[in-house]
């Protein structure tokens, strides 16, 4: 097998991995709250809400950090500290007799992981250019999948073993995931010597090309708009179906739908993408997704909503392979890791902004306001992008005007 396909399956593999175990707590976090001595059902939710938002809060913030390093010590490296550092802060969190344990290393769990930067960087870096779309893609795959099993993994263990054991084998699958990255993962890196300014990393980022951040906000908006929806989803399912003895099975299907479909669109995507054209590509998937949240706020039927979600989680899935191939596209080797550093940041902001924002907006505007608010971003942004960005024609030309 040539070399830039055994790591791009490797990194799949890994990425899955570890974001499985990043995801296994999801299903019983709340119960493993009271267990800790948090009794009263307000504290539960509002420790619940913290918890999973401070993760994404970190990932974010250090991202860029982490990405940078990459572009100077090697992806590899970074590659292998990431899911190291996963493995570490899961085994510690189930030695936590406070929550405030728990708290403590979700933050580092969040601050150290940066594990798709260096997973993008990496393979941005070695695959050729005909391959980037379906090599970015499949990666993104491998990513969705694992937010899919991760919480269905954590209910079915939880559901057998004490909570804390559940933490010490998802710390295995990271510490698997570990020697996978280390074992199988070649790099021939060496990085290029930056020439000594005075100006700060600050000032060079804020100097990018606005295409970088029109991707930036792609990358944002998909996930703020995916994960604002997902976390009212249950309460949407209940005002169409009443007091069904099936609430929570129809609840959850309606989130999985569109995950399983996101996995098949990053994949298609991913294929296609060489041969239609990135920009056309992102647009059409800018275009149908946005289209298809507006209509989910006039169903009356769960049906219609499961096949709505169905379709867009295709498109949905489609974004971020098509944003991040553009990025590689529009970045020199030698940047990627920065570059990835701050979209991973985009990522994951959005995916602590989302449901924030979505649940001030219902508070005061209903259910249904999410679903045009996340209509009216995605229609902008695609306007943006039709407006701003160009369709690459070659590589290295596109790579010329990128000027650091």
């Amino acid at each position: 097998m040539e070399q830039w396909k055994n790591n791009l399956y490797t990194a799949v593999a890994v990425q899955l991995m570890v974001t499985a175990t990043f995801q296994i707590v999801t299903p019983f976090l709340p119960f493993f709250i009271s267990e800790l001595g948090v009794t009263e059902p307000e504290a539960i939710q509002r420790w619940s809400g913290i918890l999973v938002g401070i993760n994404a809060l970190f990932t974010g913030l250090f991202s860029p950090l982490w990405g940078s390093l990459s572009d100077r010590y090697g992806r590899k490296p970074m590659l292998i500290r990431s899911a190291a550092s996963i493995a570490l802060f899961t085994f510690l969190t189930s030695l936590s007799t406070s929550v405030y344990h728990v708290l403590l290393f979700r933050i580092l769990l969040g601050a150290f992981s940066g594990f798709s930067a260096a997973a993008l960087s990496l393979i941005g870096s070695m695959v050729p250019e005909t391959h980037l779309g379906y090599s970015v893609g499949l990666l993104q795959a491998g990513q969705v999948l694992g937010f899919l099993l991760g919480p269905l993994l954590g209910g079915l263990l939880a559901d057998i073993l004490p909570y804390r054991r559940v933490f010490q084998l998802g710390s295995l699958l990271a510490t698997a995931a570990t020697f996978l990255a280390f074992w199988h993962i070649k790099e021939n890196f060496r990085p290029l010597k930056a020439k000594r300014t005075p100006k700060s990393w600050l000032f060079l980022t804020l100097r990018w090309p606005s295409r970088i951040w029109i991707m930036f906000t792609v990358i944002f908006l998909s996930q703020f708009a995916t994960r604002g929806v997902e976390p009212l989803m249950p309460l949407y399912v209940r005002e169409l179906v009443g007091a069904s003895p099936a609430l929570n099975t129809l609840a959850g299907l309606a989130v999985a739908v569109q995950g399983i479909s996101s996995v098949l669109g990053a994949t298609c995507v991913g294929r296609l993408a060489a041969q239609v054209g990135y920009k056309r590509l992102l647009l059409l998937n800018l275009l149908v997704a946005s289209s298809l949240y507006f209509p989910q706020a006039m169903v009356r039927s769960i049906w219609l909503l499961m096949f709505l979600r169905l379709v867009q989680g295709f498109f949905l899935g489609g974004l971020l392979p098509a944003a991040n191939s553009l990025i590689a596209l529009f970045t020199p080797v030698e940047k990627r890791g920065s570059v990835y550093g701050l979209t991973s940041s985009a990522f994951f902001f959005g995916n602590f902004s989302g449901p924030l924002v979505a649940g001030f907006l219902s508070a005061h505007w209903g259910l249904k306001a999410i679903f045009y608010v996340a209509t009216g971003l995605l229609l902008l942004n695609l306007m943006w992008v039709a407006l701003e960005v160009q369709e690459p024609k070659e590589g290295a030309k596109v790579i010329r005007g990128y000027n650091l």
